[in-house]
């Protein structure tokens, strides 16, 4: 269904019904705003679209109490654990989508024919290795506000008002994450970045990336079966990626330090043939 709005003596919309309850939860439209959707005669307050009746009592209901009467610095910590919850949710999500690309990417350089012990050494690959999918996580964004991992966890991804991305501010954002979050998924520079991303979104109340654009990230519940399927999916993954990489690596690793070949040997795990 879509929905016009007049907010500020001025016709806003049109905007999908889901667009319309997250604006309701974070107390960005008011009951008596006025609304009108197809078959309507007329505007109305949106407490009267049967849609929104209760929407406007629940966003009521789960609103935090009142900040207590704190010195600022300590007013500043309340606040945003208020701002920013779902951090970890919001982990998870990220490196979901990005083992499942990178098992997709891995097994499709395996098909292909590719040299796979070349691009583990080439460091140009392992550099631009995540740029395609900044691509596909902007479009995602874009379009549904979501990606396969955000779905999954119950995540989606809107401007401030509730709008959707623009393909220009949703492709800004996975590369201000890549760098600022990834740190272009060098190792420990992925470490850090995650440190130093999670003291920021726990000071300013959000990520660099989502302050930057003026975005904001709306969660809702997650069932047991959602929850499942990302196990599932993540383990399927991390084992795609051994069976593909797995000899390489540990070619490239006994070539550095000969004296582990024994213990290689002992046990062998599971993995593709290597192509000539």
């Amino acid at each position: 269904m879509e929905i016009w709005l007049i907010q500020n003596g001025k016709k806003t919309g049109p905007f999908n019904d889901y667009e319309i309850r997250d604006r309701i939860s974070n107390q960005l439209l008011d009951s008596d705003d006025y609304a009108w959707h197809e078959g309507l005669p007329s505007w109305v307050k949106l407490q009267e679209i049967d849609l929104f009746k209760n929407e406007f009592e629940a966003a009521k209901a789960i609103q935090p109490p009142p900040l207590p009467a704190v010195f600022p610095a300590a007013r500043n910590q309340v606040l945003s654990k208020i701002k920013c919850p779902y951090l970890f949710r919001r982990f998870w999500a990220r490196w979901f989508d990005l083992m499942i690309y990178l098992a997709a990417w891995w097994m499709l350089m395996y098909v292909a024919g590719g040299n796979i012990k070349a691009m583990i050494l080439n460091q140009w690959v392992q550099l631009l290795l995540f740029m395609p999918w900044l691509a596909i996580e902007a479009a995602l964004l874009h379009w549904f506000g979501t990606t396969p991992g955000k779905w999954l966890l119950g995540i989606r991804v809107v401007n401030e008002d509730g709008s959707a991305l623009t393909l220009k501010s949703a492709m800004l954002r996975s590369l201000i994450v890549w760098i600022a979050g990834l740190g272009f998924g060098w190792g420990l520079l992925t470490a850090l970045c995650h440190v130093m991303s999670w003291f920021t979104a726990r000071n300013i109340g959000k990520p660099v990336w989502d302050h930057i654009g003026q975005h904001k990230v709306t969660v809702a519940p997650v069932n047991a079966i959602k929850i499942i399927a990302v196990i599932f999916l993540f383990i399927a993954a991390m084992q795609l990626q051994v069976a593909v990489r797995g000899p390489h690596d540990q070619e490239i690793f006994l070539q550095e330090y000969p004296d582990f070949k024994e213990f290689f040997e002992k046990g062998k795990p599971w993995h593709l043939p290597i192509k000539d």
